[in-house]
């Protein structure tokens, strides 16, 4: 059975390396370096790691996973998500980071992630076709929000939720209880989907 082990690289605190105990390379012969989710997708390891708020690369060399993270995040808020990324990348049984001591992280944590991941990922992607997606707020673990402009009455908003916006919460925050969409749809005047 795989085993996952944390480093801290020399000369910078802003670079920690993950080494995967197993016989394959993670992604292939050689180095490879990726700065954006979408240099990561097919490359499983690095898609995970890319897909934590805060991670700014990843390079994966062999059985090692080198993450490079942003300034203003700090390591205590990214360690335990990134190696429950690999992990569950590489099915590996990993501790669940959205639990601590068998509880689910706080609403108020689970609404700073969220924010994150909205202002980072989320809202950039969705912006390309007019829309925005507000976070609202954070109850018993279900993060509530509304969609806007192209999002408001699209007949892909639920694909867009479902797919797109909870499964990418869900694998960052493992005890999210789900999401709720309180926008009223049928009042919006320019969906980019009809």
């Amino acid at each position: 059975m795989s085993e996952l082990q944390t480093y801290t690289a020399s000369g910078s605190d802003r670079i920690r390396r993950f080494v995967v105990e197993a016989s394959e390379s993670l992604a292939g012969p050689g180095r490879h370096r990726f700065a954006t989710a979408e240099e990561a997708e097919g490359v499983p390891v690095a898609a995970a790691a890319m897909g934590v708020p805060g991670v700014q690369e990843v390079i994966i060399e062999d059985n090692a996973v080198v993450v490079l993270r942003r300034e203003d995040v700090a390591w205590e808020m990214l360690e335990d998500r990134i190696t429950y990324a690999i992990g569950t990348a590489l099915g590996l049984d990993q501790a669940t980071p959205g639990e601590v001591g068998g509880t689910t992280l706080p609403d108020d944590e689970i609404f700073d992630l969220v924010e994150r991941v909205f202002e980072r990922d989320i809202n950039p992607t969705v912006a390309k076709h007019g829309g925005k997606v507000d976070l609202i707020d954070v109850q018993d673990a279900t993060v509530i929000v509304r969609m806007m402009g192209g999002c408001q009455g699209c007949g892909m908003a639920n694909v867009t939720l479902r797919q797109g916006i909870e499964a990418q919460l869900r694998r960052l925050i493992p005890g999210l209880q789900g999401i709720r969409d309180i926008t009223d749809h049928a009042a919006g005047t320019d969906p980019y989907f009809r």
